[in-house]
């Protein structure tokens, strides 16, 4: 049935229209997902290699190093103005290791949190 003056959309063309949209959603959802887990995991990294950075300064400035839980650097605002950043992808606390290096190496959980696999299952 035609409306009077031809204009507006038939019910094929607006169909096509959500289809295509749906194909591109398909599409970009998922890969915007991966590349904002891959952020997180590399933003983690680079926290974590920031803390050990300043767990030797405070190491070489101090004479020894910080507690485990790192109560000791967290007070002290040279070394973390902002307090020690949590990890971006599940908001813990980092935790140092003291043997055999004092660094810190992952979290509560384990040091195996955020392989990479684990995050794609």
């Amino acid at each position: 049935m035609k409306i009077k003056g031809g204009k507006g959309y038939t019910l094929i063309e607006v169909m096509l229209v959500v289809i295509l949209l749906s194909i591109l959603a398909a599409i970009v959802i998922p890969r915007y997902a991966i590349s904002t887990k891959q952020a997180k995991v590399q933003a983690c990294e680079m926290q974590r290699s920031i803390i050990n950075k300043q767990l030797e300064q405070f190491y070489f400035v101090e004479g020894t190093w910080p507690l485990e839980d790192m109560s000791d650097i967290k007070i002290n605002s040279n070394y973390f103005p902002d307090g020690i950043p949590t990890c971006p992808i599940d908001l813990t606390s980092y935790v140092m290791k003291s043997t055999p290096f004092h660094r810190v190496s992952g979290h509560r959980e384990g040091d195996d949190t955020h392989v990479w696999n684990k995050l794609t299952q």
